[in-house]
């Protein structure tokens, strides 16, 4: 296992360890559930260029949520997206990969089975270009960046400690490969699954 992927599910482990312990002294006060989720969807690239090499793609994104009264707090790891396509004038092979942990807050309205919700949180990305080409080996693109993110969407409680949700999302992460700014966030749509306690 890489140095980046130990730092990364170290990382993770923490947040939701840290998770896990305000749950925890939570867990006496009525109204309040923690929901582990798994959901899974399109992915799109804001920048249009790169839209253009690379297309959409597909994202899924493991997550713990606590709710207590309406308000969220909670963590996950986006990944999952990783393209192929073909850049420049000469058409040379390329590869684009955007993965990393969230953390975010927010709040649901909670009608009986329903409850719609909205959140604010902050990505900690890491990204990869990669251009199978002579003129651009001496400038690889790998770096990390953090970038805003806003949600909504819709959960469904169809029977007890399961939950079916539905989601869009919207992140723009601006970053700076060779000599211009380009934003690799983009639009999720994902539909999930999960339990909740």
């Amino acid at each position: 296992m890489g140095k980046i992927v130990k730092v990364k599910v170290a990382f993770l482990g923490l947040a939701l360890s840290l998770l896990f312990l305000v749950a925890g002294g939570l867990a006496e006060n009525k109204g309040s559930q923690i929901e582990i989720g798994f959901s899974f969807g399109l992915r799109t690239l804001n920048n249009a260029d790169l839209k253009n090499v690379y297309g959409s793609g597909i994202n899924f994104f493991p997550n713990v949520v606590l709710v207590w009264k309406g308000l969220m707090i909670g963590g996950g790891y986006e990944a999952g997206f990783k393209r192929n396509g073909l850049i420049g004038l000469f058409q040379e092979p390329a590869e684009l990969a955007v993965s990393g942990p969230e953390i975010f807050a927010g709040y649901q309205f909670n009608l009986k089975s329903f409850a719609p919700y909205a959140r604010l949180g902050c990505g900690f990305y890491s990204y990869k270009q990669v251009i199978n080409s002579p003129y651009v080996s001496n400038y690889p693109v790998n770096g990390k960046k953090t970038g805003l993110i806003l949600a909504g969407g819709i959960k469904f409680y169809p029977v007890k400690q399961l939950l079916i949700s539905a989601e869009v999302k919207y992140g723009s992460l601006k970053v700076k490969p060779y000599d211009q700014v380009v934003d690799v966030g983009g639009l999720r749509l994902n539909g999930g699954l999960g339990i909740w306690f």
